[in-house]
């Protein structure tokens, strides 16, 4: 069994997931990628497929549709045979060469986030108000919950497998980001954030819209009222 599963949703990748998973490869050895794929109309479940013939770390879930970044980590992990379970986007945003530091974590935490906003950490090639929006979801965030980690919105990060697992059934997995809930629902699990360098995607669209940052904010309304014992 692989030490590490790593899910990566897709939506539209076609060009990017034959990358992601070689810079994957170069980085560690034990380990899989479990490609859970929305119908994407580009072709993309091809292009995993074909990999998928080459390389038996290579899995894939096809879903019929759009179903949310949220959903698609969950059904992912119901395949998930590693010790640990990651998350990583498609887009080659996040940086691979981090796994080694992010899994020699686990002998002291639980969660590993691979942080754009600790010290050593950085974005590359953002525009100022993609910047910005991130900026206040954190804020948005520390205001109404106050995380003890820098980067609640990071879309990079490895869990132990058995505390995602006994979270089953108590998560919304509503909108873009996991993370957030996660800590929310688990405030005594250990936490390290590892400096990541984040790089904005080279081509495709991103999948953040208007709608997602709403839902992030219900959401984070949704886990205050439930912190303060309220329906």
């Amino acid at each position: 069994m692989p030490k590490l599963s790593i899910i990566v949703p897709t939506y539209n990748e076609r060009d990017n997931v034959s990358l992601q998973f070689q810079h994957i490869a170069n980085a560690i050895n034990d380990f899989e990628v479990i490609f859970v794929d929305d119908n994407s109309p580009d072709g993309t479940a091809q292009v995993i497929k074909e990999l998928q013939s080459k390389d038996v770390r290579v899995r894939l879930l096809q879903r019929p549709g759009k179903l949310g970044l949220g959903t698609a980590i969950m059904d992912g992990l119901k395949l998930a045979r590693g010790e640990f379970v990651g998350m990583m986007d498609a887009d080659l945003s996040h940086d691979a060469t981090a796994l080694p530091a992010m899994m020699n974590a686990f002998s002291t935490s639980d969660i590993i986030i691979g942080s754009r906003y600790v010290k050593g950490g950085k974005i590359v090639g953002w525009p100022f108000s993609r910047y910005i929006v991130s900026r206040v979801a954190i804020l948005i965030a520390k205001i109404l919950l106050n995380p003890s980690v820098k980067d609640t919105t990071s879309g990079f990060v490895l869990y132990r497998r058995q505390m995602l697992e006994e979270l089953q059934g108590k998560l919304s997995t509503r909108g873009y980001k996991l993370l957030l809930e996660v800590l929310m629902k688990s405030p005594q699990t250990r936490v390290k954030e590892i400096p990541i360098t984040f790089v904005n995607r080279l081509s495709g669209k991103s999948k953040l819209n208007r709608g997602e940052i709403i839902e992030f904010i219900r959401l984070c309304w949704q886990l205050r009222r439930n912190r303060s014992g309220k329906s």
